[in-house]
């Protein structure tokens, strides 16, 4: 099936951030400030989590168009599986690690735990997805999403798509409302290994179905033909576009004050319950809404417009995410992701065993970990290469 190079493009970019925003280095590296989410309450995650739904709605969506309902749900099936082998093997692969190597258990016992690998408590959370170590949570959320895609890409090619939006924004409230906890703390206790961590997750699939959900319709209204960019994108959307930045220059101080500890704690205790990252809450929703609309307008309706900045902004935009090294990463963004984990768990140990270390060695570090995410697209490229050949 034919690739979207600025998706993908747009995708690598997501992972290539990613990763240093994951790198976890006791003196810290000057690198990670040149991240987006910084200024505002927006990150990678939430975009790549967003793209993820977009791309498989919108491939699984044709798939529903050329083979029916029955190849599409078989086919989400063996997706599902296939990310909960790769999550279950690199979970025991980081266990063996830890027991293996010289002060392994003290570079990632705050990741990992330090339940044994024999606990049958832990095997059974690992095994059920209850357990997710660090950096390894997003595909756990994945399947669970996965699990009811069908089911929305069928509505939405039956019209239907405000029913599939409005129980997403009924699950989102449900979260915000902490309902989950009436049964949480249940289920913490029944997984609750020797290490006394049970259920552990950094994102509650709750709220964080949002981003997902929103691009999977989007991509199952992409495949059935029911959306224009260019008229969404538009003329007509300027002065919404507008509004989209002011908002995040609303929540740009906001940021910075929260994060450095500038704000008044009056203020910051009336500010603090909306800005759960945990549960995707409304300051992450309304700033993902925000950047998220900006972003694409400038991208679609930029292009035409008046103003030759904007125009200089959009061809900008167009020309870095289709840069052949970014396209390259979002092509492979599962295996790019897999490798992305061993990678950030590397520079832990290494940082908890020998350092710290200083700026210097902190920033080759995090360069050279940022170039071997290449590894396992250029590996992949050249193996299917090879089989053409």
């Amino acid at each position: 099936m034919k690739r979207i190079d600025f998706l993908d493009g747009l995708r690598g970019f997501f992972l290539l951030t990613m990763v240093l925003s994951h790198l976890v280095l006791q003196n810290g590296v000057w690198v990670q400030k040149l991240h987006f989410r910084e200024v505002m309450f927006v990150e990678s995650t939430q975009g790549f989590v967003f793209l993820s739904g977009l791309m498989f709605g919108l491939f699984k969506g044709r798939q529903y168009l050329r083979s029916g309902m029955q190849a599409m749900r078989k086919s989400v099936h063996a997706r599902m599986l296939e990310l909960w082998l790769w999550t279950v093997a690199l979970i025991f692969l980081g266990l063996a690690m830890r027991d293996l190597l010289p002060g392994g258990v003290m570079a990632w016992r705050n990741w990992l735990g330090t339940a044994p690998m024999d606990d049958p408590i832990r095997i059974l959370g690992i095994l059920t997805l209850a357990f997710q170590p660090t950096f390894l949570d997003i595909l756990q959320m994945y399947i669970l999403f996965m699990a009811i895609s069908p089911l929305l890409i069928r509505w939405v090619f039956d019209g239907r798509w405000m029913l599939a939006a409005g129980l997403s924004a009924l699950v989102w409230t449900a979260c915000q409302l902490q309902v989950s906890l009436l049964w949480s703390r249940g289920v913490d206790r029944l997984f609750e290994a020797s290490d006394t961590q049970g259920l552990r997750m950094a994102f509650d699939p709750m709220g964080w179905q949002v981003p997902f959900i929103a691009g999977l319709m989007l991509g199952a209204a992409w495949a059935a033909g029911r959306i224009r960019w260019e008229e969404v994108f538009g003329p007509r959307t300027r002065d919404l576009a507008l509004v989209a930045l002011l908002f995040l220059l609303l929540f740009a101080p906001l940021r910075l004050a929260s994060a450095h500890g500038w704000m008044p704690e009056a203020v910051f205790k009336a500010f603090r319950p909306f800005e759960l990252r945990s549960n995707f809450g409304p300051v992450y929703l309304l700033n993902f809404m925000a950047a998220g609309f900006l972003f694409t307008w400038l991208a679609i309706g930029g292009r035409n417009d008046p103003s030759a900045i904007v125009r200089a902004i959009s061809n900008g935009i167009g020309w870095i995410f289709t840069r052949p090294a970014l396209c390259l990463l979002g092509r492979h963004s599962l295996q790019v992701y897999l490798w992305h984990v061993v990678l950030v768990y590397g520079v832990r140990y290494i940082d908890s065993t020998w350092g710290p270390g200083g700026q210097a060695a902190n920033t080759l570090l995090a360069l050279t970990t940022m170039a071997l995410l290449w590894v396992p697209p250029l590996w992949r490229e050249r193996n299917a290469s090879r089989a053409r050949a």
